[in-house]
């Protein structure tokens, strides 16, 4: 990055507010206190503890669209939590919140593993407006059994955040609220306002910013580049499977997979 781009990324850093993805993405960057009172709000609660942080977490799926949530946390119980922050509203629709919890699903559980090893698990998409249309702050969605109207207990949650809700008499309207603040004077909360400072009006944090953003970058470049290629080569070896150059298992190995799994990816790119 030359020294004009830097200083357009400087003074782009102070027009963000936490409703901008990439910056929540820094924001919440190893800050356990910020991430603890994010979801401790969103649940109503003031005992649930993050014990860990990632942001831009990858899950990649050689058969199929792969995922990057923006921040993968997961508290002292074991419950993991994925936070998206959505501006437009094609990105926080059903089926999407539906793919992200079956993602989260496919990254921790291994081959031969138990079902009961499957962890509690909530989607949590903030979004900008009330996508959903009913006028609630919060949507909490559960699968249920239709015929009894009970609870299908499966452990797995998707929650929306109405940004528009205004109220700052609740603890949910005020964090709202300083979610669309760009300067640590304007934030109620002074767990949110003390990052805000630090990011935003010293140089240290100012820098940190930047180059997470910058490595925020080269990852997306890098992980499109190393797409092309995996399906490059996929589409290579199934040329010459075609062909009859090479047998179904010859291929497979190329690739490094099973022959079920090469059957399933071969579906994907014929």
């Amino acid at each position: 990055m030359d020294e004009e781009e830097r200083q357009e990324l400087l003074e782009a850093v102070q027009k963000f507010c936490l409703m901008d993805d990439t910056f929540f993405n820094c924001f919440m960057a190893d800050n356990i206190e910020g991430m603890t009172y994010v979801l401790n709000v969103i649940m109503k609660r003031n005992d649930l503890v993050i014990n860990r942080i990632e942001t831009q977490h990858t899950i990649p799926n050689l058969y199929a669209r792969g995922v990057r949530f923006d921040v993968f946390a997961t508290d002292s119980k074991g419950r993991e939590y994925d936070f998206e922050i959505q501006n437009a509203n094609d990105g926080s629709v059903p089926r999407r919140a539906r793919y992200n919890s079956g993602m989260m699903d496919y990254r921790c559980l291994s081959k031969g593993a138990d079902w009961s090893d499957l962890p509690e698990t909530y989607v949590i998409f903030i979004t900008s407006k009330d996508v959903l249309k009913y006028k609630k702050p919060l949507y909490h969605i559960n699968r249920t059994i239709e015929e009894t109207d009970t609870k299908f207990d499966d452990g797995a949650h998707i929650i929306y955040v109405n940004g528009e809700y205004d109220d700052i008499n609740s603890e949910l309207g005020k964090m709202l609220s300083d979610f669309k603040c760009r300067k640590a004077s304007e934030m109620k909360s002074s767990i949110l306002a003390s990052r805000m400072r630090f990011l935003k009006e010293t140089n240290e944090g100012v820098t940190e910013v930047c180059e997470i953003m910058e490595e925020y970058g080269a990852k997306r470049e890098a992980r499109g580049e190393a797409r092309g290629e995996e399906k490059g080569k996929l589409k290579s070896v199934v040329s010459l499977l075609k062909k009859g150059i090479i047998t179904e298992k010859e291929a497979a190995d190329e690739i490094g997979m099973t022959v079920d799994d090469f059957k399933k990816a071969m579906g994907a790119v014929s």
